[in-house]
């Protein structure tokens, strides 16, 4: 009998931090690309409390991991704990990938690339058109510097908090050159020339199905795409509204799934096939979208 997956004393481990972790999908969508590529590796999730988060990342250099994903709520705080960041890490204030290299980790992050190539998949363009994004968080700061790097005609930002999303568009306006206005999200329905509104809050996330931060389902009949990061359920209360409008609609499955392609493309410093790529995509989509007893990921 031929063992074809086991671990070995040279194998090298890569692995995710977060709190909570254990529902995440990207041990799946890793240990899918070890074995589609052959790689002596596997990925694990590691449970980290935010008193320990120092101490966890010392412990994992000193142990050889060779790579970490971060997901919330580490991606700001991991930062003084690195030694160098990417240009969107510095741009976002936030990492989501972590590569071992001499004297500690250097941090990325792939969170704006993975938003990028989901809606690159489903031919989602984003030059010279105008864009809502809703929420003002760690996910709406990634967003809105990966369609500013587009030429994004315009970026509207709403939020409950005015001041948050004040903030964002300054840090955004840094580093770009685009109008950028922000609203509270209840006036959302005054805007007239949006194409493309992106859902960046946990509204409507497993365990909270049936919650959405668009009230005035006339909203939909206004914009032709309808993009929401969540990815459990399948088609959050977001996604149906917009659908009922006879929006285009994406999920966040996408995001995850290529946001975790660069990391691994990182760790192993090559690119691959996209071939590969595109048929591990459709496989884990279907399966993912066929099976309603998976939970909730958060990475």
């Amino acid at each position: 009998m031929t063992v074809v997956n086991f671990v070995q004393g040279d194998t090298r481990v890569y692995g995710l931090i977060g709190n909570p972790i254990a529902h995440t999908l990207s041990p799946l969508i890793h240990n899918s690309l070890n074995k589609i590529l052959g790689n002596n590796a596997v990925y694990v999730p590691f449970e980290v409390f935010s008193q320990g988060l120092k101490a966890a990342l010392e412990g994992a250099y000193e142990l050889n991991i060779q790579g970490l994903n971060v997901t919330y709520p580490y991606k700001e705080a991991v930062i003084p704990h690195l030694i160098e960041m990417d240009a969107y890490g510095k741009q976002i204030g936030a990492v989501n990938t972590l590569k071992k290299s001499e004297g500690g980790y250097v941090g990325y992050n792939t969170d704006a690339c993975g938003l990028l190539m989901s809606l690159k998949e489903e031919q989602i363009q984003i030059e010279n058109h105008n864009i809502l994004i809703i929420g003002a968080g760690g996910a709406a700061k990634a967003a809105a510097m990966a369609l500013s790097s587009q030429k994004a005609k315009k970026i509207y930002i709403a939020n409950r908090t005015e001041k948050r999303a004040e903030d964002l568009a300054k840090a955004v306006q840094q580093y770009y050159s685009l109008p950028i206005e922000v609203l509270p999200l209840s006036d959302i329905h005054l805007l007239n020339d949006v194409d493309i509104c992106l859902q960046t809050t946990s509204l409507g996330m497993h365990p909270q199905e049936g919650q959405s931060p668009v009230n005035d389902d006339s909203f939909f009949n206004k914009i032709t795409v309808a993009v929401d990061i969540i990815y459990n359920p399948w088609e959050s209360l977001f996604l149906k509204q917009a659908k009922k409008a006879g929006c285009k609609t994406v999920n966040g499955f996408g995001m995850l799934f290529y946001q975790a392609v660069k990391a691994y493309e990182i760790w192993i410093g090559q690119e691959i096939s996209k071939d590969k790529i595109a048929s591990l995509y459709q496989s884990l989509k279907k399966k993912l979208k066929e099976n309603k007893d998976w939970k909730e990921g958060f990475s």
